[in-house]
């Protein structure tokens, strides 16, 4: 097995979550897009499962930059999430050649909380099942119960586990599937047992078989009043954001919704965008000013005066020079053009 040569370093690691997050903001807003125009049918399907795993990437990236509040950790439909993990794995299955079922064992539709986390453990069980099945092979996800829990059941058909491996199989970072590289496991493990839940090995077959357990809830999730679309005519928003993308999904999204966009991509620009108005508001990612975030400010006051400013950045550099007289808030990517949206409606509410 291929190992890597070095660790990358946390300077690495903050880059390349930095490309993550900003290719999953533009993935989440397109999705919506698609989504809101897509008729029912088998695409507008397969558009909820790629939201819904956008959105679990999402999640994961956030608390990964310490935004433990971000992401949705609310209860779900054990019977949803493993359905929708089923789906979400069929294209791979496909392409190896390799069926994926569902089956319940019980008729209760229980609601588990932590949903994200559910999912994400399910998906790497069910990538692993699917690797290692043979061209032909079935994989099954089963759900079941216990007292006071909701028991997913993964099972493939390939060659099971060495059992001297197994025993070390949730602590030791070891992998014998193409590409990986063995924290999948280790962190699922870890995931369940932090919110209460148990990952275990039920058999090692051969066809391999993982239990993963996981308290249960009562009370369903309550749900949303349906609210009107916000509009924002009238509204000025000055962007600065150096990702073409991500730039480019702010400015449809806001224009579509009346705003007039004014996008500039340096902090060179903001001695040099059109003033020619007042300015309701203005997103700021961090990259292009974080040498002197204080200083950059100082610049968009001159000249557009005491402008809310509301950062737009999965990156902490420049941050801890600013404070909340500096800015108003901050919306961490990657972010969904909805958080963006309300966030605006807050100020526009609050602004004499």
């Amino acid at each position: 097995m291929k190992r890597p040569s070095a660790r990358a370093s946390p300077a690495e690691l903050a880059a390349a979550l930095h490309e993550v997050s900003n290719a999953l903001t533009v993935v989440l807003g397109w999705l919506d897009i698609a989504g809101g125009r897509a008729e029912d049918g088998p695409a507008r399907n397969a558009l909820e499962v790629a939201m819904s795993y956008a959105r679990l990437g999402h999640g994961v990236a956030r608390r990964a930059i310490g935004d433990h509040d971000g992401g949705s950790e609310a209860q779900r439909s054990a019977a949803v999430i493993a359905r929708s993990a089923v789906l979400g794995i069929t294209p791979a299955a496909d392409r190896k050649g390799v069926s994926v079922r569902f089956e319940s064992t019980t008729s209760l539709d229980d609601w588990v909380p932590d949903g994200d986390a559910v999912a994400q453990v399910l998906l790497n069980l069910l990538l692993n099942a699917v690797a290692f099945s043979p061209a032909g092979g079935t994989v099954t996800l089963s759900l079941g119960e216990t007292d006071g829990a909701v028991v997913f059941r993964v099972t493939d058909e390939g060659p099971g586990i060495d059992p001297e491996r197994a025993a070390a199989l949730f602590v030791a970072p070891e992998s014998t599937r193409p590409g990986g590289t063995g924290i999948g496991l280790v962190n699922a493990a870890a995931a369940a047992r932090a919110r209460g839940g148990e990952l275990a090995l039920a058999r090692p077959g051969p066809g391999a078989c993982f239990e993963l357990s996981w308290p249960k809830r009562d009370a369903r999730a309550p749900s949303r009043a349906p609210t009107e679309p916000v509009r924002l005519e009238g509204v000025r928003v000055l962007v600065l954001e150096d990702d073409p993308a991500v730039l480019g999904l702010i400015e449809l999204a806001l224009e579509a919704r009346g705003a007039s966009v004014i996008a500039i991509t340096s902090r060179h620009d903001l001695g040099s965008f059109d003033a020619d108005g007042p300015l309701s508001v203005a997103l700021f990612d961090l990259s292009p000013i974080a040498d002197d975030p204080r200083a950059a400010l100082a610049t968009l006051r001159a000249r557009a005066g005491d402008v809310p400013v509301v950062l737009i950045s999965g990156s902490a550099n420049g941050a801890a020079e600013l404070s909340d007289a500096d800015v108003c808030a901050w919306i961490r990517k990657p972010f969904e053009m909805g958080e963006v949206i309300e966030i605006l409606r807050g100020l526009l509410v609050r602004a004499p």
